[in-house]
Protein backbone atom coordinates (compact mmCIF):
# COMPACT_ATOMS: atom_id res chain seq x y z
CA UNK A 1 0.00 0.00 0.00
CA UNK A 2 1.07 3.63 -0.26
CA UNK A 3 3.18 4.92 2.60
CA UNK A 4 0.56 7.03 4.35
CA UNK A 5 -0.20 7.71 8.00
CA UNK A 6 -3.39 5.66 7.59
CA UNK A 7 -1.48 2.64 6.28
CA UNK A 8 1.15 3.02 8.98
CA UNK A 9 -1.60 2.99 11.63
CA UNK A 10 -3.25 -0.02 9.96
CA UNK A 11 0.05 -1.93 10.13
CA UNK A 12 0.54 -0.84 13.73
CA UNK A 13 -2.85 -2.28 14.62
CA UNK A 14 -2.73 -5.50 12.59
CA UNK A 15 0.90 -6.45 13.11
CA UNK A 16 1.21 -5.30 16.70
CA UNK A 17 1.28 -8.67 18.40
CA UNK A 18 -1.36 -11.10 19.50
CA UNK A 19 -1.73 -14.84 19.51
CA UNK A 20 -3.36 -15.21 16.06
CA UNK A 21 -5.63 -17.95 17.39
CA UNK A 22 -8.36 -17.20 14.85
CA UNK A 23 -5.81 -17.46 12.04
CA UNK A 24 -4.57 -20.73 13.51
CA UNK A 25 -8.11 -22.14 13.53
CA UNK A 26 -8.61 -21.25 9.86
CA UNK A 27 -5.36 -22.90 8.89
CA UNK A 28 -5.89 -26.00 11.03
CA UNK A 29 -9.45 -26.53 9.77
CA UNK A 30 -8.44 -25.95 6.14
CA UNK A 31 -5.64 -28.47 6.54
CA UNK A 32 -8.24 -31.13 7.42
CA UNK A 33 -9.61 -30.73 3.89
CA UNK A 34 -6.27 -30.40 2.07
CA UNK A 35 -6.75 -26.72 1.26
CA UNK A 36 -3.53 -25.10 0.03
CA UNK A 37 -1.80 -23.26 2.85
CA UNK A 38 -1.57 -19.97 0.92
CA UNK A 39 -5.33 -19.90 0.40
CA UNK A 40 -6.00 -20.64 4.07
CA UNK A 41 -3.55 -17.95 5.13
CA UNK A 42 -5.35 -15.35 3.01
CA UNK A 43 -8.62 -16.15 4.77
CA UNK A 44 -6.78 -16.10 8.09
CA UNK A 45 -5.46 -12.62 7.22
CA UNK A 46 -8.98 -11.41 6.39
CA UNK A 47 -10.18 -12.57 9.80
CA UNK A 48 -7.21 -10.90 11.50
CA UNK A 49 -8.10 -7.63 9.70
CA UNK A 50 -11.61 -7.87 11.15
CA UNK A 51 -10.29 -8.78 14.59
CA UNK A 52 -7.87 -5.83 14.51
CA UNK A 53 -10.66 -3.44 13.45
CA UNK A 54 -12.81 -4.65 16.36
CA UNK A 55 -9.99 -4.04 18.83
CA UNK A 56 -9.17 -0.58 17.44
CA UNK A 57 -12.80 0.48 17.70
CA UNK A 58 -13.27 -1.23 21.09
CA UNK A 59 -10.35 0.79 22.50
CA UNK A 60 -11.79 4.16 21.41
CA UNK A 61 -12.77 6.71 24.08
CA UNK A 62 -16.45 6.29 23.22
CA UNK A 63 -16.19 2.55 23.84
CA UNK A 64 -13.76 1.15 26.46
CA UNK A 65 -11.27 4.04 26.34
CA UNK A 66 -8.34 1.65 26.62
CA UNK A 67 -4.97 3.37 26.63
CA UNK A 68 -2.92 0.23 26.01
CA UNK A 69 -3.30 -2.78 23.71
CA UNK A 70 -0.77 -5.62 23.71
CA UNK A 71 1.69 -3.67 25.87
CA UNK A 72 1.80 -0.59 23.65
CA UNK A 73 -0.38 2.48 23.22
CA UNK A 74 -3.72 1.69 21.61
CA UNK A 75 -4.20 2.97 18.07
CA UNK A 76 -6.09 6.11 19.09
CA UNK A 77 -3.39 6.97 21.63
CA UNK A 78 -0.61 6.48 19.08
CA UNK A 79 -2.29 8.04 16.03
CA UNK A 80 -5.28 10.01 17.25
CA UNK A 81 -8.94 9.19 17.54
CA UNK A 82 -9.93 10.16 13.98
CA UNK A 83 -7.16 8.03 12.48
CA UNK A 84 -8.16 5.08 14.67
CA UNK A 85 -11.74 5.31 13.45
CA UNK A 86 -10.54 5.37 9.87
CA UNK A 87 -8.18 2.43 10.51
CA UNK A 88 -11.16 0.33 11.56
CA UNK A 89 -13.15 1.62 8.61
CA UNK A 90 -10.32 0.66 6.23
CA UNK A 91 -9.70 -2.79 7.68
CA UNK A 92 -13.27 -4.00 7.12
CA UNK A 93 -13.27 -3.55 3.33
CA UNK A 94 -9.70 -4.87 3.20
CA UNK A 95 -10.98 -8.11 4.73
CA UNK A 96 -13.68 -8.42 2.08
CA UNK A 97 -11.27 -7.44 -0.70
CA UNK A 98 -8.98 -10.24 0.50
CA UNK A 99 -11.83 -12.77 0.44
CA UNK A 100 -12.99 -11.68 -3.01
CA UNK A 101 -9.51 -12.18 -4.46
CA UNK A 102 -9.02 -15.73 -3.14
CA UNK A 103 -7.83 -18.42 -5.53
CA UNK A 104 -11.13 -20.22 -4.97
CA UNK A 105 -14.43 -20.58 -6.76
CA UNK A 106 -16.90 -17.71 -6.78
CA UNK A 107 -19.25 -19.90 -4.71
CA UNK A 108 -16.61 -20.31 -1.98
CA UNK A 109 -15.74 -16.61 -2.09
CA UNK A 110 -19.44 -15.77 -1.82
CA UNK A 111 -20.07 -18.12 1.11
CA UNK A 112 -17.09 -16.75 3.02
CA UNK A 113 -18.13 -13.16 2.33
CA UNK A 114 -21.74 -13.74 3.28
CA UNK A 115 -20.89 -15.61 6.48
CA UNK A 116 -18.28 -13.07 7.59
CA UNK A 117 -20.79 -10.26 6.94
CA UNK A 118 -23.36 -12.01 9.12
CA UNK A 119 -20.89 -12.78 11.91
CA UNK A 120 -19.57 -9.24 12.28
CA UNK A 121 -22.80 -7.34 11.60
CA UNK A 122 -25.72 -6.14 13.65
CA UNK A 123 -26.65 -9.66 14.76
CA UNK A 124 -23.09 -10.68 15.63
CA UNK A 125 -19.97 -8.88 16.78
CA UNK A 126 -21.47 -5.37 16.63
CA UNK A 127 -24.48 -6.45 18.68
CA UNK A 128 -22.07 -7.98 21.22
CA UNK A 129 -20.27 -4.65 21.46
CA UNK A 130 -23.59 -2.86 22.00
CA UNK A 131 -24.44 -5.30 24.77
CA UNK A 132 -21.00 -4.80 26.33
CA UNK A 133 -21.62 -1.05 26.41
CA UNK A 134 -25.02 -1.68 28.05
CA UNK A 135 -26.72 -0.08 25.05
CA UNK A 136 -29.03 -3.09 24.64
CA UNK A 137 -30.04 -3.39 28.28
CA UNK A 138 -28.16 -4.57 31.35
CA UNK A 139 -26.52 -7.98 31.61
CA UNK A 140 -28.67 -9.57 34.32
CA UNK A 141 -28.26 -13.32 33.99
CA UNK A 142 -25.56 -15.85 33.26
CA UNK A 143 -27.31 -16.48 29.94
CA UNK A 144 -27.02 -12.76 29.08
CA UNK A 145 -23.29 -12.92 29.81
CA UNK A 146 -22.85 -16.05 27.67
CA UNK A 147 -24.74 -14.36 24.82
CA UNK A 148 -22.49 -11.30 25.11
CA UNK A 149 -19.36 -13.48 25.05
CA UNK A 150 -20.65 -15.52 22.11
CA UNK A 151 -21.37 -12.41 20.06
CA UNK A 152 -18.35 -10.34 20.98
CA UNK A 153 -15.77 -13.14 20.89
CA UNK A 154 -17.19 -16.54 20.02
CA UNK A 155 -18.74 -15.86 16.62
CA UNK A 156 -15.41 -14.86 15.09
CA UNK A 157 -13.78 -18.02 16.45
CA UNK A 158 -16.72 -20.02 15.10
CA UNK A 159 -16.34 -18.44 11.67
CA UNK A 160 -12.57 -19.01 11.69
CA UNK A 161 -13.02 -22.74 12.24
CA UNK A 162 -15.87 -22.98 9.74
CA UNK A 163 -13.99 -20.97 7.12
CA UNK A 164 -11.45 -23.76 6.69
CA UNK A 165 -14.30 -26.17 6.03
CA UNK A 166 -15.92 -23.78 3.55
CA UNK A 167 -12.60 -23.55 1.71
CA UNK A 168 -12.46 -27.34 1.59
CA UNK A 169 -16.04 -27.72 0.29
CA UNK A 170 -16.79 -29.79 3.40
CA UNK A 171 -20.15 -31.32 4.15
CA UNK A 172 -22.74 -29.35 6.10
CA UNK A 173 -22.21 -31.57 9.14
CA UNK A 174 -18.43 -31.03 9.09
CA UNK A 175 -18.92 -27.29 8.74
CA UNK A 176 -21.36 -27.24 11.65
CA UNK A 177 -19.05 -29.34 13.83
CA UNK A 178 -16.09 -27.03 13.21
CA UNK A 179 -18.21 -23.93 13.72
CA UNK A 180 -19.47 -25.32 17.05
CA UNK A 181 -15.90 -26.14 18.07
CA UNK A 182 -14.95 -22.54 17.34
CA UNK A 183 -17.89 -21.19 19.32
CA UNK A 184 -16.95 -23.36 22.30
CA UNK A 185 -13.31 -22.34 21.94
CA UNK A 186 -14.46 -18.72 22.01
CA UNK A 187 -16.47 -19.34 25.17
CA UNK A 188 -13.40 -20.83 26.82
CA UNK A 189 -11.24 -17.95 25.59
Amino acid sequence: PPNTRLHEAMGYSVLGGGKRLRAFLVHAAADLFSVPSETALRVAAAIEFVHAYSLVHDDLPAMDNAHMRRNKPSCHRAYGEATAILVGDALIPLAFQTLSSLPASKDVQGELTQELSRVIGSEGLVLGQMMDLNQEGPILTDEDLLTLQRLKTGVLFGFAAEAGAILGNASASDREALKNFGLLFGRMF
